[in-house]
Parts: C-alpha cells; structure tokens; sequence
C-alpha cells in the first residue's frame, strides 16, 4: 500500500470529534477553536477564549 493509498484509507475526523468540536463551539463567546493536524489525522482541539473588559 503506498503512502497516498493509507492516508486516504484514514478517518481525519470521527464523528466524537465532530460532537466534541460542536460542544466547544457552543460554550465559545469570544475566540477561537484550531485543529491540529499530523499524518492527515486530527490529533488535538485547541479552544482559545477571550475575556471582553468593557
């Protein structure tokens, strides 16, 4: 199997991904949510918020 053959046969996001991505998106006021990616795979969810002062 070639390397383009096994990253096209991966999964990048599965679907508790996608519900935990939802979830965070939700909660999120101000900021941002970034994927992060390695083999073609997601391997982490960062959520960055940001607090308003006014």
């Amino acid at each position: 199997m070639s390397i383009t053959q096994e990253s096209q046969s991966k999964v990048p996001i599965t679907k508790e991904d996608i519900e935990k991505l939802c979830e965070m998106a939700k909660t999120l006021k101000y900021g941002s949510i970034t994927l992060v990616f390695q083999d073609g795979t997601l391997i982490q969810i960062e959520k960055n918020e940001k607090v308003r002062v006014k």
